[in-house]
């Protein structure tokens, strides 16, 4: 199996952040952005199989665009830095992205568990993304803005909150970068998932 791994610091924020974080990006050569209606969907098992796992199902709709997403093993660090394997396909459902994601790289045994199970929803997040792609040399990385709502069992939060994701290119200058943004804005680590904070409503 290829594993596929997600880099990316996370960390708690507000309108003002947002902006200012904005700003920072803005004056960055080789930065371009655009804004994507999101909207989350996470699945499970009736007796919490993907939990079990340490795993996390995924379909989101981002604008016109349909993925299906699985998530598995993150691994923290004090500094809000997060590294998990992420596999993901186009898909309208998520038995139809079930049945694509063990060609990606994604699990094939547990793929087939969560077919053959009753699958429900157990949460869902809606949010807009401001997400900027920032090169620096060859380096590549994302940085995503997200501000929106928190849904579980009839209750809601609000989500906001800054991303930076690795992309490509060297990760001395990913990290380097981070220290930079969560420096200037005193930025505070967010240790916790959407979806493990949708699940504490």
């Amino acid at each position: 199996m290829n594993k596929t791994m997600e880099k990316e610091y996370k960390w708690r924020a507000d309108e003002w952040i947002l902006g200012q974080a904005l700003l920072w990006a803005s004056s960055r050569i080789g930065s371009q952005s655009q804004t994507l209606h999101m909207q989350s969907q996470y699945f499970d098992t009736l007796d919490g199989l993907l939990q079990g796992q340490q795993a996390a199902l995924r379909l989101r709709r981002e604008n016109n665009r349909s993925v299906c997403c699985l998530k598995l093993r993150n691994e923290n660090t004090p500094d809000g830095m997060r590294a998990h394997e992420e596999y993901q396909c186009d898909a309208q459902t998520v038995q139809e992205g079930l049945h694509a994601l063990p060609d990606k790289g994604a699990p094939r045994g547990l793929c087939e568990q969560a077919l053959a199970s009753q699958l429900e929803m157990i949460c869902n997040v809606d949010f807009r993304r401001c997400a900027v792609l920032l090169q620096e040399g060859d380096t590549v990385c994302e940085l995503a803005l997200d501000e929106g709502t928190l849904r579980h069992g009839g209750r809601t939060a609000p989500l906001c909150e800054i991303e930076l994701e690795y992309v490509a290119g060297s990760e001395k200058v990913f990290h380097e970068l981070a220290a930079d943004l969560a420096g200037y804005l005193s930025l505070v680590p967010e240790p916790e998932s959407k979806l493990a904070r949708a699940m504490k409503l």
